[in-house]
């Protein structure tokens, strides 16, 4: 493994996301993502989810005004139903409502349209036990489970994923795992379908793989390396085989244990 200066890749207004052909932008046309944590009134991260958010759409040429985004979305957590008491529980008390009655952390969805349009969901979110478990994509997938660390579309969250389509049904199928971690055709490691990677060193430092193998700039991940908490690194499916401890993270559900089957 080796050391490698980290690659930001979720300011707005810092160097440009690399971006797919504007006829490929048209043809597909996809939803970009961002999957937010809300918790306690507050959504986790926001400001890396924002910045990442501005940067996707400035690359691909969809229309999103900053000040108009921050508006739309505090109105949209406004007219969320006023959190309510938790139901008293005989065994312990539950934690405090978030969003439309749910008690504890909820799951937003926010997706903005190729013309601009801007959409909301709201779902709770249940714990997830830790370690999760994860496996190989290559190791269970029948279809090709190897990422084109030079495709552009793997450095924007969207709706467009074919590369990890396959992942998701077998993970569906599957929910002892809670994720699939896939590799690069030159052997290197890159991200999960649903998180990013990390592998411990033995001087017992985190070390996650650069953007530049081919995957998302998370922006749990992007917390991390500002922190302090990881660094990153070039790493391989081999190093990930080898490591003695492994974590993945998203913005969703924090940075977890992980044990790979």
């Amino acid at each position: 493994m080796e050391s490698s200066r980290p690659e930001s890749g979720l300011s707005a207004s810092g160097p440009a996301l690399p971006a797919p052909s504007a006829a490929e932008v048209r043809r597909l046309a996809p939803d970009l993502i961002e999957t937010l944590r809300l918790e306690q009134g507050r959504i986790a991260l926001w400001p890396g989810h924002r910045a990442r958010l501005l940067a996707s759409a400035r690359a691909l040429g969809y229309p999103l005004d900053a000040s108009a985004l921050d508006g739309w979305l505090s109105a949209q957590l406004r007219s969320l139903p006023a959190p309510q008491p938790p139901a008293p529980d005989p065994v312990m008390d539950g934690p405090a409502t978030d969003a439309a009655g749910m008690r504890g952390p909820c799951r937003l969805r926010l997706l903005l349209a190729a013309d601009g349009a801007l959409t909301l969901d709201c779902a709770p979110l249940p714990p997830t036990p830790e370690p999760v478990r994860i496996a190989l994509a290559a190791d269970v997938l029948e279809t090709t489970a190897v990422l084109d660390a030079g495709d552009p579309w793997l450095r924007h969250k969207t709706t467009h994923r074919p590369a990890y389509a396959a992942a998701q049904r077998w993970l569906s199928a599957h929910p002892d795992h809670f994720d699939l971690i896939f590799g690069n055709a030159a052997g290197g490691l890159c991200e999960g379908s649903r998180s990013t990677i990390y592998v411990r060193d033995a001087d017992g430092v985190w070390l996650t793989p650069p953007l530049s193998n081919g995957l998302l700039p998370g922006v749990q991940r992007q917390a991390l390396l500002d922190e302090g908490a990881v660094r990153e690194a070039r790493l391989s499916l081999d190093d990930l085989r080898q490591a003695p401890a492994l974590r993945v993270s998203n913005a969703l559900r924090g940075w977890m244990s992980a044990d790979m089957t």
